[in-house]
C-alpha cells in the first residue's frame, strides 16, 4: 500500500458523520423522524414503561406528535396523558418541541374486518 495518502486532521466519530450523510442522502426527514421516535420512546419508557412497547411514533405536523397504539386501551391512556407526555419530551428534546399528541389506532381496518 505504497500509494496511500497519508490520513490528514482527526478521525471523526461515525456519529457525527451520519447527519452529513443523510442530508447528503436526502433521509434528514427520515432521520428527524428517528430521532423524534426514539425521544418518544423513552419518555414513555419512565412515565409509562406499558405504552412504550404498545405506541410508536409515525410523524409530526404543526407541533404535534402523532402516535399510533396498538389498542384501544393504550390510546386511550396515551390520550389522558397526553399533556404529560408532551411537557417531558420537550423538556428533554432541545430543539424538539412538542405542543400536543395525537393517537390513532394501527390496524383499524383488520380489527374492524376480524370482528365482523
Amino acid at each position: 500500500m505504497p500509494n496511500e495518502k497519508p490520513r490528514k486532521g482527526r478521525p471523526q466519530q461515525i456519529g457525527s458523520l451520519i447527519p452529513e450523510a443523510a442530508r447528503a442522502l436526502g433521509f434528514e426527514a427520515e432521520l428527524a423522524l428517528a430521532q423524534q421516535a426514539t425521544l418518544l420512546t423513552s419518555v414513555l419508557s419512565e412515565i409509562a414503561p406499558h405504552l412504550a412497547k404498545r405506541c410508536r411514533m409515525v410523524g409530526s405536523e404543526r407541533g404535534r406528535l402523532i402516535v399510533e397504539a396498538d389498542d384501544r386501551a393504550a390510546a386511550q391512556e396515551l390520550h389522558l396523558r397526553g399533556t404529560e407526555v408532551a411537557s417531558l419530551y420537550t423538556q428533554r428534546g432541545g430543539e424538539l418541541r412538542a405542543l400536543g399528541i395525537s393517537v390513532r389506532l394501527a390496524n383499524l381496518s383488520n380489527e374492524r374486518t376480524e370482528n365482523e
